[in-house]
């Protein structure tokens, strides 16, 4: 079932391909026009195709790369942060029963509610579930500093966990921010649609074209700034990072805390 984020990103696709096969169909028209003028030089228009095809091929190399490293940090952070989870939640086995058994169920709340801020399709939403862990962190670090405070030795190692898991949040919430420059989009956009026009013009002046092969470059390129754009967006869309590992870590907080020896 297609949720309202895939139908738009569905619509992006299809708006980027039929948007750039019409303007190759309308620039070969231009250049059918010219060349009934003879107003134009088939050499010329090869080096200008060459170098807007060789610029666009370097914009789509560089800003797909910036795109896949994004998403990769992304993913990592979601391991990073369940792994933190996990190890703060072992760590709470050294504190007293009643105290551990909070702390899991703050545990639980907590993860419920990072899984809520992936999930929500809306801002409200996201704010909703970003001020419901900002509660559970405080606190989580009063309990936890509380018990480090009564037993000296625990200081070292239950406060570490809880304190990476804190920053791992504020580290997703600003990878979650970062997407493509406006001007790098706007300016990868604008080299698409002039390559393209400058292969339909091309083909216009000489007189005849490969119509499968200039529809499967115009597929390609708006594949390439298809999957470019919605990479850069892992949260909508169709290419989504995923939260199987704090959905993994989730089923494992099910679990009942041990009784205290």
């Amino acid at each position: 079932m297609l949720t309202h984020s895939k139908l738009l990103d569905l619509w992006l696709a299809v708006g980027l391909f039929g948007g750039l096969l019409g303007m190759l169909e309308l620039w070969y028209r231009f250049g059918l026009q010219a060349r009934k003028r003879r107003s134009e030089h088939p050499d010329q228009l090869a080096t200008i195709q060459g170098a807007t095809l060789g610029l666009l091929a370097l914009l789509l190399g560089f800003s797909f790369a910036l795109a896949a490293g994004r998403f990769n940090d992304r993913v990592q952070l979601i391991v990073d942060e369940a792994n933190a989870i996990g190890t703060a939640d072992l760590r709470c086995d050294l504190l007293p029963e009643r105290e551990r058994g909070e702390l899991h169920r703050l545990l639980q709340d907590y993860t419920a509610q990072r899984i809520v801020f992936y999930d929500a399709g809306e801002e409200a939403e996201q704010a909703a579930a970003t001020a419901a862990a900002a509660a559970l962190q405080t606190k989580m670090w009063s309990l936890v500093t509380a018990q480090a405070k009564a037993q000296n030795a625990l200081a070292e190692v239950i406060l570490p966990p809880f304190n990476d898991l804190f920053d791992l949040q504020a580290a997703r919430l600003a990878a979650a921010s970062r997407h493509m420059p406006f001007m790098l989009l706007l300016l990868l956009l604008a080299c698409s649609v002039v390559s393209v026009a400058s292969v339909g013009y091309g083909c216009g002046v000489v007189g005849k074209r490969n119509v499968v092969l200039t529809t499967a470059l115009t597929f390609l390129i708006s594949g390439a700034l298809w999957a470019t754009i919605d990479m850069d967006h892992p949260r909508k869309g169709f290419i989504r990072v995923g939260q199987q590992p704090m959905l993994d870590v989730q089923q494992s907080l099910q679990r009942v805390p041990p009784p205290a020896r």
